[in-house]
């Protein structure tokens, strides 16, 4: 653990790097993709593996799975309502000619069952694999561990080991990679603040506030009082706990590459192996709070710069259809633009205004892949807390 207490160090050092000398950033950013990459190469194996031996070990699927889906439901919903009033609220008095910029094509990223479809159920493992689909690793994952709960004794002992043991050389080869964890995560903020385009950002300060303040009362007053809630326990412990995943969330802006790190932590914490294998790697693709209130308001804002008559209700609609639709995408940096894309052909706007997007998701896709997170590890330690009860 003393390498994870490091983290914060790492991301200081980034930060001041990246104020006082930000030319530099170009000579070491080859660190930060190394530590990422290094990360990434662990996420799909680790999972496919420690669902399988969780599932085929006998864990209780229905305790487990049903319970998260509820939490993931009942958290986005708060998550995008508290974006679609904090939007409405704020989306007044925008600066104008925000929207002369490039036109960015994603005109194949249009809602059909089909997509669903192909989200959900894969035709092709190993393309999955090279694609980092999530969800069809899960999907694999479960039907695989049902199958082997129907086969001979001796065969399910021999694939269960083998699956335990396997499992237990990507955590080491994990925790090797941790060491260069404030080396790794220092050189990714150094080289993404560096290139920051703030201006542009700061020209947009109604939403920036508006989503400051709905990711503030998500992250800092729902979740917790969820926690508490549900677990009897105090949050802030909690919250102190999970620091080296938050962090790394919100370094990297990416949930998929943070889920070895969560995992680990949550177990440290004594959230069963059985939990932390199911729900985070579900989470990673199904449980975006973060996303859910930031496109909420995003969309507004886009509503109102083009005179369009947008209600609360209809928001909230879109941003949850717009979930649904996107699950298994990828836990990647900038990995909402088609989901984006989809809402607009929804709401009966150009593709054009993907460019405002593009502008504001570089400096937001951290922090509310962070909310993204921290919205998983709550969900997780309050799941275990409910199997526990009598």
């Amino acid at each position: 653990m003393r390498k994870l207490y490091s983290i914060p160090v790492g991301l200081l050092l980034g930060i001041l790097l990246a104020v006082v000398f930000p030319s530099g950033a170009s000579y070491v950013g080859w660190l930060g993709q190394i530590f990422l990459s290094l990360l990434k190469l662990l996420i799909l194996p680790l999972i496919l593996v420690s669902i399988y031996a969780s599932l085929s070990g006998g864990a209780d699927l229905k305790r487990i799975g049903g319970r998260a889906l509820l939490y993931y439901l009942t958290t986005s919903v708060i998550a995008a309502t508290l974006g679609v009033l904090i939007g409405l609220t704020f989306s007044t008095g925008l600066p104008s000619g925000l929207l002369n910029l490039e036109q960015v094509d994603q005109s194949g990223a249009v809602f059909s069952l089909e997509r669903l479809i192909g989200n959900l159920i894969p035709t092709n493992l190993f393309a999955s694999l090279a694609d980092g689909n999530i969800l069809h690793i899960v999907f694999v994952a479960l039907v695989a561990a049902l199958a082997s709960r129907r086969i001979a004794q001796h065969a399910h002992e021999t694939l269960l080991g083998g699956a335990r043991a396997l499992d237990a050389l990507l955590m080491q080869l994990l925790r090797g990679v941790l060491a260069l964890a404030p080396a790794g995560i220092a050189a990714l903020v150094y080289t993404s603040l560096a290139g920051m385009d703030w201006t542009g950002v700061f020209e947009l300060r109604a939403f920036v506030w508006a989503v400051a303040l709905a990711a503030g009362l998500h992250a800092l007053v729902a979740l917790p009082l969820l926690y508490r809630v549900r677990t009897g326990r105090s949050p802030w412990p909690f919250v102190a706990a999970c620091r080296a995943p938050l962090l790394t969330a919100l370094s990297t802006a990416s949930s998929s590459a943070t889920y070895p790190l969560s995992k680990q932590t949550l177990e440290q914490q004594g959230v069963a192996e059985r939990v932390t294998s199911f729900t985070l790697p579900l989470g990673a693709t199904l449980n975006m709070d973060g996303s859910a209130l930031y496109q909420s308001i995003l969309l507004i804002f886009m509503s109102q710069l083009a005179g369009a008559d947008l209600t609360a209700l209809q928001a909230l609609f879109i941003v949850l259809l717009t979930m649904a639709s996107s699950a298994g995408t990828a836990g990647i940096p900038g990995g909402g633009i088609a989901m984006m894309a989809f809402m607009l052909d929804l709401l009966g706007l150009p593709q054009t205004y993907l460019a405002l997007y593009l502008v504001v998701d570089r400096f937001f896709d951290y922090p509310i892949t962070a909310i993204n997170v921290w919205g998983d590890l709550v969900i997780a330690a309050i799941v275990d807390r409910d199997l526990h009860r009598p």
